[in-house]
């Protein structure tokens, strides 16, 4: 399940590469941004699972920028969707941006452990901060430090999960 996973995000990643390479003068004139990480979410009621994030950037000014944050974490026993409105303050230190966010949102778990099912919605609050190393003028590669606030209510956990921290790599798109 995980390679078929791993397969989809690195065809997704090269598509963007190839749309975007080539193609500068158009992001210029666009304010939007995105970003795509892999990584692992810690403290779940599965235990550490698998994460995908996906995010979107609406560039306000150069600085600042607001957009959704998409956290998928598929893991066996667990799957667990979050969605966020995410502010973020992006602070150029050279060659690298150290970029902290937060933001608000909702989370849905499905937990399901031999015969029992269960899942629950809950409010979300992420926030953390990214250091995004340029490699060139539109393309970065970022590490994010994540942590989220929600009250997920599952039977049979092992853990809380009422908090999670996530660690992520990957890609940002910059306009």
């Amino acid at each position: 399940m995980i390679d078929k996973w791993l397969k989809t995000i690195l065809a997704i990643v090269i598509l963007i590469l190839f749309l975007t390479v080539g193609n500068t003068q158009v992001w210029a004139e666009n304010p939007w941004g995105f970003g795509t990480d892999i990584g692992f979410l810690t403290d779940t009621a599965d235990d550490t699972v698998f994460n995908l994030s996906f995010q979107g950037d609406y560039f306000l000014d150069e600085e600042f920028s607001i957009g959704p944050q998409l956290l998928i974490a598929p893991s066996g026993d667990l799957t667990q969707i979050t969605f966020a409105g995410i502010a973020r303050y992006h602070i150029p230190l050279g060659s690298v941006s150290l970029i902290p966010f937060g933001g608000l949102g909702f989370v849905y778990a499905d937990y399901e452990r031999g015969r029992t099912d269960d899942n629950d919605a809950s409010y979300s609050f992420p926030f953390g901060a990214t250091a995004a190393f340029h490699i060139s003028r539109t393309i970065s590669l970022a590490s994010t430090l994540i942590f989220t606030f929600q009250d997920l209510d599952l039977d049979n956990r092992r853990n809380s999960d009422n908090f999670n921290i996530g660690l992520l790599f990957g890609f940002r798109f910059h306009p």
